[in-house]
């Protein structure tokens, strides 16, 4: 076991002072036969504290002895209130202090114990609260909001000395006998042990020069007024100035004069803009009736709707495209994609697209017509029925080494036309009309004639064959178009071959020859406009369809001709720029219109289509 270490030695012995330690030990309550050892040259650890709230013996009514002065500041007694009453003094436990140290060690005020007692500090009395708003006169909404009963904060002053305990007169471990001011005992009725309220001090407590422990009371709440007011420590602001009765009259009526004033100018004028109004109406009146330039109208002509697309990747270039309006303004396509097959779409006119495809028979020979529909009808050729085109169930039209010939349902041909033995025609071009068929071709070659004819409804001719006057000496091959009652025979032609090529139109009715073939105005670069396609509008304007160009360069066209072929507007570009395109169809669904055409990509056929707008 080890010795706790020792506090150092006090600098000078205190006999006295270990007497007053022994005494305070004895009277705490300490054992008889423990009683302290005089301290010698030698001190030992400081005494425990000596806590006042057990009870003394026969000790509460002797005052300790006074200790002697001997330089240094004494340990406090305990300091013991006590009751009011005996039935609290019964019940409620003295309250003590603990028993202080010596200490040499120094501190902001000094050392602690010194041979001088500093004079005691006069003790500050409690400031009053401050007055809450309903107390100033004159508080205004800018005041400091402050909870009621606030006090102000104490003035800032340097730190006094504290005074020493040698001074207060009392003994370490004593009881602290605090009086009781007069009239504050407590009310009858309220439980023991309870400390009566303090009541307001009438002045200021005089400093305690005796060195006695003085209780200053505090003072007695008043009335507070409801929380939310304003202090107004913060200057008043002054009041304003509140004007007579004579002045807020004449305030009221400059205001009033000034709005007379405002609402007589606009009165004035609206009044001029309404004299203004009158006087320029005549004016206006007999420019409207005198007559004016026109303003030129929106030219006629079409537009692309929806660019150009391609439908189908391949295409045979010497079967014609087959395009047909059906009832819901949609379009039957059918083609030949290759020599020996045949392929057809259902074409949406609003969007530029083929939605579905439509079905086709399969055979081996080549094919040498397609009609649009569903399923697609697919003629194919042979030796002795070359061109072969069905016009009807069970009848179609062909040529033969006789002539023109058609045949039944029963496979039996007959002669429709004859034609001499040698002579070269290309393939028949037939318009349907309500009493028969219109036929025309071309024979004896480019140098040769364009001949047409009518057939009637079982396939038997309705005349001979008509030669179209007034066409020039070198043609194309013809195509033809039912536009109302009667059928246009179109077909490109140049006067000799150093000449471009123009596109001739000849109309004809049923039974009768066409008229003189005139040719279209239509511009063309190159070597001309070759391959002509027409259709009709609901108003009986027409669409013609060409192509211009050069080998290699071929581009096309549409143009809007009037009922009597007079030019409407300018020509439309079809194909995209740069592209190789020709051939092809035009047809007109409802409102729109649809040009087909071939365009060449790396030497392959494809097809396309492009959407047009007409007004």
């Amino acid at each position: 076991m080890t010795e706790p270490p020792k506090p150092p030695s006090q600098p000078t012995a205190k006999p006295a002072g270990a007497a007053a330690d022994a005494k305070l030990a004895t009277s705490a309550g300490a054992a008889p036969n423990a009683a302290a050892k005089p301290t010698t040259g030698k001190s030992g650890p400081p005494p425990p504290p000596i806590r006042g709230n057990a009870a003394k013996s026969g000790s509460s009514d002797v005052p300790p002895p006074t200790p002697a002065r001997t330089g240094t500041a004494p340990l406090p007694a305990s300091a013991i209130i006590p009751p009011t009453s005996p039935a609290a003094a019964s019940r409620g436990a003295g309250l003590t202090r603990e028993a202080g140290r010596d200490t040499l060690a120094p501190s902001s005020f000094g050392v602690l114990g010194g041979a001088k007692a500093a004079a005691p500090a006069p003790v500050r009395s409690a400031r009053r609260p401050l007055s809450t708003l309903g107390d100033l006169e004159g508080a205004t909404a800018t005041a400091t909001l402050r909870p009621p009963g606030a006090v102000p904060p104490p003035p800032r002053t340097l730190p006094t000395a504290t005074p020493p305990f040698a001074d207060s007169g009392l003994d370490r471990g004593s009881p602290l006998d605090t009086p009781v001011p007069k009239g504050a005992e407590s009310p009858p009725g309220a439980p023991a042990g309870d400390l009566p309220r303090p009541a307001p001090p009438t002045a200021p407590a005089a400093p305690n020069t005796a060195g006695n422990a003085t209780v200053v009371g505090t003072q007695a709440p008043t009335a507070v007024p409801a929380p939310g007011l304003y202090i107004a420590d913060e200057p008043l602001e002054p009041r304003p100035k509140q004007g007579s009765l004579i002045s807020v009259q004449r305030d009221v009526l400059t205001r009033m004069r000034i709005v007379v004033l405002v609402l007589g100018g606009l009165l004035l004028m609206l009044a001029g803009v309404l004299v203004l109004l009158i006087s320029r109406r005549p004016e206006s009146a007999a420019r409207a009736a005198a007559p004016s330039p026109s303003v030129p109208p929106e030219p006629l002509g079409c537009r692309l709707a929806q660019p150009p697309s391609r439908i189908s990747p391949k295409i045979e270039r010497t079967v014609p495209i087959s395009a047909v309006p059906t009832g819901d303004g949609s379009i039957a396509l059918a083609i030949a994609d290759t020599k020996t097959s045949a392929a057809g779409w259902i074409y949406d006119v609003a969007t530029g697209e083929a939605t579905r495809p439509l079905l086709a028979p399969v055979g081996n020979d080549d094919v040498s017509h397609v009609s649009a529909a569903e399923p697609i009808v697919v003629d194919r050729a042979s030796t002795d029925f070359a061109f072969a085109r069905t016009l009807a169930a069970g009848l179609a039209l062909g040529v033969g080494p006789a002539g023109i010939l058609r045949r039944g349902a029963d496979g039996a041909s007959g002669v429709v036309w004859p034609i001499a033995a040698g002579v070269k025609v290309t393939p028949p071009r037939v318009a349907e009309l309500d009493d028969g068929y219109f036929v025309a071709f071309r024979q004896g070659g480019a140098e040769g004639q364009l001949m047409t004819g009518w057939l009637k409804g079982d396939g038997s001719a309705q005349g001979e064959l008509t030669a179209v006057s007034g066409a020039p000496k070198s043609l194309g091959t013809p195509n033809v178009a039912q536009v109302g009652k009667s059928v246009v025979t179109l077909f490109a032609a140049r006067v000799d071959k150093s000449a471009p090529y123009q596109i001739h139109a000849a109309r004809a009715v049923f039974g009768q020859a066409p008229s003189p073939a005139r040719a279209l105005e239509l511009p063309a670069e190159g070597g001309g406009a070759i391959a002509p396609s027409l259709s009709a509008l609901a108003d009986g304007r027409l669409l013609v369809q060409y192509t211009d160009g050069n080998v290699g360069q071929y581009q096309v066209h549409v143009r809007l001709l009037g009922p009597d072929f007079q030019p409407l507007g300018e020509a439309v570009r079809i194909s995209a720029k740069g592209a190789n395109a020709g051939q092809g169809t035009i047809v007109v669904a409802r409102r729109a219109a649809v040009s087909f055409f071939i365009q060449t990509t790396a030497g392959h056929d494809e097809l396309w289509g492009a959407s047009l707008s007409c007004r």
